[in-house]
């Protein structure tokens, strides 16, 4: 069971948010904690909300089928790059 692009995008923004998060608190004047938030704001955001408006749309028990699978699954990988 591989996970599906919306849900390796959707991991992949989250990732970048957390990072985003981590340089707000530790390095908010920097000039890189600038351009992550740049980027995110103009590359993730949007894309992220769609996201996780379709997850949200997911019926409770298809959710929990969902994690499920991928949770039994020996072929999802933590792994994730973009």
């Amino acid at each position: 069971m591989e996970l599906r692009d919306e849900e390796l995008r959707l991991v992949a923004i989250r990732r970048r948010a957390t990072q985003l998060a981590v340089a707000l608190v530790t390095e908010p004047f920097s000039v890189d904690t600038d351009a992550q938030l740049r980027s995110y704001v103009e590359r993730d955001a949007d894309e992220a909300q769609v996201l996780v408006r379709e997850v949200l749309a997911i019926s409770p028990a298809r959710l929990r089928e969902r994690i499920a699978e991928l949770t039994r699954s020996k072929s999802v990988r933590g792994e994730v790059t973009a």
